[in-house]
This record gives C-alpha cells, sequence and structure tokens, in this order.
C-alpha cells in the first residue's frame, strides 16, 4: 500500500471516529434529532470532501506519471529497433549490387523477403502500440493518392499484376491506420493466391474492393477469420493477425466490412467508405 494511499485512509477513519463522537455526545447530551445529524454531517463535510481529493489526485498524479514513463519507453524501444532494421535494409541492397552468384542471391532474396516481412511487423507494433498512448490523429486525404501509393509498393516485388480502377476519393480518416490496412489486405491477397494470378482493385462510389482469385474459404473460415492468429492455410506463412487489425481499424473508423469468398476460387474485401468521405467544398 502506498504512502499516499495509508495516509488517506488515517484521515478518513480520524473523520470517522470524530463523526461517533460527536453522534454519541449528540445522543448523551441533546437526545436524537434530524437536525442534529444535519449539522454533524455538515461539519464533517469538508474534511470528507478534502480526503477524497487527496485521494484522487494521489491516483491521477500516479497514473499519468506511469503513462509518461511507458510513453517514453514506447519510443525508445521503438527507436531502437528501426536503427538495426534500416542498416540490415541498407546492407542487403549494397550486396545486391556486389554480387553475382545466383546461389548467393537466392539466399539474399530470402533475407530481404524476412526483413520486409520484419518491417511491416514493425509498423504495426509501432502503429498499435502510439495509438494505445495517444489519441489517433484524423486527417483529410485522398484515399485514391494512398492506393497508389501502396499499390506501387507491392508492384515492385515482382509477383502477381495489380489491376487498379480508382477515382479521386477524399476522405478524413486516420491516414496510418488506413495505410496498414491496406498494406495488410493486399499482402493476403498476395499470399493466397498463385504468383501469376491478378490481383482486381477497385476504388469507385465510395467502396473499395480488393478481389484475388487465390485459395478463398469455406463459411467456417470467413466466420473465424477475423481472430487473431487464426490463418486459413497453415501452409502460408504469416503471423495470422492482418484482418484482426482490419477489422479494429473498421469499427473505429466506422467502415462497413464485407468479405465474399468461395472455396477454391478466391476472395473479395468490401470496404465501405460512406461515414468517412469528405465531401468537397464548392
Amino acid at each position: 500500500m502506498s504512502r499516499e494511499l495509508r495516509w488517506s485512509l488515517f484521515v478518513f477513519v480520524v473523520i470517522f471516529l470524530a463523526f461517533f463522537g460527536i453522534h454519541s455526545f449528540i445522543l448523551s447530551d441533546q437526545g436524537f434529532s434530524a437536525s442534529h445529524y444535519f449539522w454533524v454531517l455538515l461539519l464533517l463535510l469538508p474534511g470528507i470532501f478534502v480526503v477524497g481529493i487527496v485521494f484522487l489526485g494521489n491516483l491521477l498524479d500516479k497514473q499519468r506519471r506511469q503513462e509518461e514513463r511507458l510513453e517514453h519507453l514506447v519510443r525508445e524501444v521503438l527507436h531502437e529497433i528501426n536503427l538495426p532494421i534500416a542498416t540490415i535494409d541498407a546492407n542487403l541492397e549494397m550486396l545486391h549490387r556486389r554480387i553475382d552468384e545466383e546461389r548467393a542471391r537466392k539466399r539474399l532474396r530470402r533475407i530481404t523477403a524476412a526483413t520486409r516481412r520484419l518491417k511491416r511487423l514493425y509498423r504495426e507494433l509501432a502503429y498499435e502500440l502510439r495509438r494505445e498512448i495517444s489519441p489517433v490523429e484524423r486527417e483529410a486525404f485522398d484515399l485514391a493518392d494512398l492506393l497508389e501509393e501502396r499499390v506501387e509498393h507491392f508492384r515492385e516485388l515482382g509477383r502477381n499484376p495489380l489491376e487498379v480502377e480508382s477515382e479521386a476519393t477524399p476522405v478524413y480518416a486516420d491516414r496510418i491506420g488506413m495505410e496498414q490496412v491496406l498494406d495488410n489486405l493486399l499482402e493476403n491477397a498476395l499470399k493466397y493466391s498463385e504468383k501469376n494470378a491478378p490481383i482486381h482493385i477497385t476504388l469507385r462510389n465510395g467502396e473499395l474492393t480488393i478481389r484475388d482469385e487465390g485459395i478463398g474459404m469455406d463459411e467456417n473460415e470467413i466466420l473465424r477469420v477475423y481472430e487473431r492468429y487464426y490463418q486459413s492455410d497453415r501452409q502460408v506463412r504469416g503471423e495470422g493477425i492482418g484482418l484482426a487489425i482490419v477489422k479494429r481499424y473498421c469499427d473505429d473508423e466506422g467502415i462497413g466490412l464485407r468479405i465474399v469468398s468461395r472455396k477454391g476460387e478466391g476472395t473479395s474485401i468490401h470496404l465501405d467508405l460512406t461515414k468517412i468521405i469528405r465531401p468537397e467544398r464548392g
């Protein structure tokens, strides 16, 4: 028990005993009446109020100090994790340019893929921790521009063809969170598709659709797909947290999320953006 709590309890006990002392005096000397109780309570209320303020103030101050220490620790840890990731990334690029032997290049590609995965996990961890310790920052941006930026990033991986049809869609939302959503949805579409199968992406009339021609899911899997660490295909590497993050973001922003899938035919993810659309100013 903290010193502040012990002190508050001590003062409370003193006030409590004083109340019974005055009460006993009134009963023995003047007899019982409602007005006597009223005056006793009136005399003791300031003390009770002070104890309450002190007690609550101590608790809030302690909580504030803990939150400040946690925020400082989170920032320090994220900074320290980011440094070695950036170093690995920079050296991998240098090695790719200098090594010609195919077996070594194949190993480098595996290391690069693992580093890319680590960077994605770092971004997700950083985002989740920051949103826990500070308010979410929303801003106005064009979702079509952000979508094109993320699609271009995945095109650089040289995997599936990404077919995009989009129109300007001004929204007001958490941009960093939306970037995480797009990355998770696009990565899932690539992960569960054959390497040459196209990924169809449409942003039109306030709805974003990402459709693949991959392994698909049955009704049972669709019901469980938002669970953290659940993976419909255990043979595919992943953490099983992507759609859980997507679901949480959509719930927070008021975005409708719908999944349509058939086993062996592919999956379509539909995001209803109506509630975050920012009307154009005339």
